[in-house]
């Protein structure tokens, strides 16, 4: 165990696990070569549980269990979820390279079993060339668990690093089809590799337009093709987090932020190649959030428009979610609106101030504006990719308010 994250957000839980099978040559995790605090799984549940209820003051419905690798330890993975499942968590993820639950004919259902809800299956390469370069691991259990996993009632997310020379659009249409060829309606998510924190410098960063291009690549096999979108579902195009929550296993709570995390893969890079070129390769890049923020709006905009028009005119209340920094304003996390049709992000912005009084319009507005400070998505949509304020939300819409200081 290195550490537990506490989404300041919404509840929610991501619990980080150390070492890896793999040997990724562009690997950014430090976790992947161990480290950590030695637990069971009931003194795991135990940590978690006590800094939730002292964090949130309740136990989340959604944990995230990642690494480093986390199926490495069957017995420990499977009384984990177990547990957190009997603890009341109603949604319990797995981030995995897939290679144990391939290899393990009984893993996936095992898991399945537990009470795992959803597995989200990095798949670094389909040739077997490229997977062993790459790795140092065959590509044929993970293929198998990917299968496995498809066939099985656990939620599947499949996702692959652009690596220009690499993993390219010739590669990702070879993976594009495999996924197809067991679910054409498979969720499928390309990222972009992103060098400065990386093991070995392997490849550059690539372009948009090489990113549009394997989604164009992707989407012709599989319509759920996404770009881009990190671990987060609900809030696809978040603004670039600030801070999170990290509680150690001595429960010890620490709010670290991009120069703690940058100070502590810095630290791990600096015992592979000399700390002066790491460092200048951070003052070069350090967290590329145009990019990023570019990248998502590839497949988001085509998705929000199908949204919409499957939606229909739309009839039923306005949700709309606050951010942790307006809870002493708003003395709720959600609200409900009602609007006798279609209205726009403006109108439902009056009908807050209308709610919440003058300074709900001071906190996140300026002028007719929403404040650089915050974000707004319609639907998961960031309404800077739509029409600003001039948006239109139909009946049963969900706008979710952000402020940067929020992380994930």
């Amino acid at each position: 165990m290195q550490y537990f994250t506490l989404s300041e957000i919404e509840p929610r839980i991501w619990v980080m696990l150390t070492g890896c099978n793999f040997r990724c040559r562009g690997c950014f995790r430090p976790a992947r070569d161990g480290g950590g605090t030695a637990l069971t799984a009931n003194k795991t549940l135990d940590i978690m549980e006590e800094a939730c209820l002292s964090y949130y003051g309740m136990v989340p419905a959604e944990a995230m269990i990642t690494g480093g690798e986390p199926t490495l330890d069957k017995a420990y993975l499977l009384s984990l979820v177990k547990g957190l499942r009997e603890k009341g968590f109603k949604e319990i993820v797995l981030m995995t390279n897939g290679y144990a639950l391939g290899e393990d004919e009984d893993y996936v259902h095992e898991l399945e079993e537990a009470g795992l809800t959803e597995a989200h299956v990095d798949l670094k390469a389909f040739s077997e060339d490229v997977h062993r370069w790459y790795t140092g691991k065959s590509n044929k259990p993970v293929l198998r668990a990917i299968a496995k996993l498809n066939d099985s009632g656990i939620e599947l997310l499949v996702q692959t690093i652009y690596m220009p020379g690499i993993v390219d659009e010739a590669e990702i249409e070879k993976i594009a089809k495999f996924l197809a060829s067991l679910n054409k309606n498979m969720r499928y998510r390309i990222n972009p590799f992103a060098p400065t924190f990386a093991h070995e410098k392997v490849t550059r960063r690539p372009t948009l337009e090489e990113m549009e291009r394997a989604y164009e690549v992707a989407s012709r096999y599989l319509p759920n093709a996404i770009i881009s979108r990190s671990c987060y579902r609900e809030y696809p195009t978040p603004p670039p987090q600030k801070t999170w929550i990290t509680v150690y296993p001595d429960l010890t709570v620490k709010r670290r932020g991009m120069k703690d995390q940058a100070d502590e893969r810095l630290s791990w890079l600096s015992r592979i190649r000399p700390r002066e070129s790491v460092v200048e390769d951070w003052k070069k890049e350090e967290w590329d959030f145009k990019l990023r923020h570019s990248l998502v709006g590839i497949s988001e905009a085509k998705e929000y428009v199908a949204k919409e028009e499957k939606a229909g005119s739309g009839s039923g209340p306005v949700k709309v979610k606050f951010p942790r920094v307006l809870h002493d304003l708003t003395k709720t996390r959600e609200i409900e609106l009602d609007f006798d049709g279609s209205t726009t992000i403006g109108e439902v912005l009056e009908r807050l101030v209308e709610e919440f009084g003058e300074e709900f319009r001071e906190k996140i507005m300026d002028g007719s504006e929403i404040k650089r400070s915050f974000n707004v998505y319609l639907n998961g949509m960031n309404i800077k990719n739509l029409e600003g304020i001039r948006t239109v939300v139909k009946g049963n819409a969900e706008i979710i308010i952000l402020s940067w200081v929020s992380g994930g």
